[in-house]
């Protein structure tokens, strides 16, 4: 459940933010839907207060079959606060939301209480992308859930909005996932990237960067990692096609396109997008998410002979790649999931959308994918609750 490092960790690091020497030694961290309890150590240090992360859980795809609107869902909101009022031996209840899996669902609230009922500290899940009810003030279709303060003071933030797309039978197109807040808590997170183009699909948002938007019809872009946005290539033919490329990430690159060549129904060459690299470091004293954003898809269809390469998903906090068909013949390509914390990427008409990292928004898919309680066509990604706290030894 939880990992323990020694109080005195080496150095600093951008995009998740501080330096790893600080007065905390633990952490633990709940990723899987559910109701947990927790009790203190009897080695708890009290005089040092604990910081506590809490995501909601993150928005589904806003289709099913031939019905809803195509957008993205929302990313879950975070509430980042410090308790001081804790002792070794007291149990704490913690919730972590299921991700939305349904087009016109919510993802699920987390929160932190004591054993009396009482909650620190809580957050909503983003809506799914055909879901426009009142999300925390906000009433529109893929918004992000919100933080809330409970009985301490804590720093909310929004989750970002899913980007828009249309259900159109076979040439629709998708909005990608939008991406839970940054984990130190100073901004919102960025809406999934916005689709107006038949075939394709929209890029999934990091913690730092909005989703993107294809170039125009088939073609796809990358996800946006922590380091920049993805790139969206320029055109495709029945000969070739290349998908866009990842966003950098601070601890590694972002994914290559996927390509796909066939000519003259003799050479057909096919290749998936490469994930997007780096890693994480989820510390006592910080939290560093270095991924790159995963590499858009590609397809061709020349007569009779047809070739397809997938999208690749993002390294952590980063968005996934963005899915297209070719032509409304060729589908069933699928788009990339998000890291934890990114937006899955968006797809075309009858092409799979992504799901979102946790706290993550689902991509979007412009026609005919399902999701349902077994299958993730676009889920929104489940809450997080992280805790980082002081030991004495």
């Amino acid at each position: 459940m939880g990992r323990r490092f020694p109080g005195s960790g080496g150095g600093g690091g951008g995009g998740g933010g501080g330096s790893a020497i600080g007065p905390r030694n633990a952490t633990e961290m709940f990723v899987a839907d559910g109701t947990f309890t927790w009790t203190l150590p009897s080695n708890f240090d009290d005089t040092v207060s604990m910081v506590v992360r809490c995501w909601g859980a993150g928005g589904c795809n806003g289709t099913s079959g031939a019905g809803g609107n195509a957008y993205g869902g929302g990313g879950g909101g975070l509430a980042l606060g410090e308790i001081s009022t804790l002792s070794a031996g007291d149990t704490l209840t913690i919730v972590v939301g299921q991700g939305a899996r349904v087009y016109d669902g919510i993802g699920g609230s987390s929160s932190l209480a004591d054993a009396a009922g009482n909650v620190f500290m809580s957050s909503t899940g983003g809506n799914s992308g055909f879901n426009s009810t009142a999300n925390m003030g906000s009433a529109v279709a893929g918004e992000g859930g919100l933080g809330i303060s409970g009985t301490v003071t804590c720093t909310n933030r929004r989750g970002g909005r899913g980007g828009q797309g249309a259900m159109v039978a076979t040439s629709g197109y998708g909005g990608g996932g939008g991406s839970a807040p940054h984990p130190d808590g100073f901004m919102d997170g960025k809406r999934g990237g916005d689709c107006a183009s038949a075939y394709t699909g929209a890029s999934g948002a990091s913690i730092n960067f909005p989703g993107l938007n294809p170039y125009t019809t088939y073609s796809t872009p990358g996800g946006s990692g922590t380091a920049g946005m993805g790139t969206s290539d320029l055109s495709k033919s029945t000969y070739y096609g290349y998908g866009g490329s990842g966003g950098a990430g601070i601890l590694g690159a972002g994914g290559h396109g996927a390509c796909s060549n066939s000519y003259s129904n003799a050479a057909v060459t096919s290749d998936n997008a490469g994930d997007g690299k780096g890693h994480a470091i989820w510390g006592p004293n910080n939290i560093l998410l270095g991924g790159g954003g995963g590499g858009g898809s590609a397809a061709t269809l020349q007569t009779s002979e047809k070739a397809a390469g997938n999208a690749g998903c993002g390294g952590p906090g980063a968005g996934g790649g963005a899915a297209g068909g070719y032509g409304g013949t060729l589908f069933y390509v699928n788009a990339g999931s998000g890291g934890i914390l990114g937006g899955g990427g968006g797809a075309g008409a009858e092409c799979i959308p992504g799901g979102g990292g946790n706290a993550g928004g689902g991509g979007g898919s412009g026609y005919g994918s399902y999701p349902t309680a077994t299958v993730n066509h676009g889920w929104g990604g489940n809450g997080l609750v992280f805790i980082q706290y002081k030991v004495t030894f």
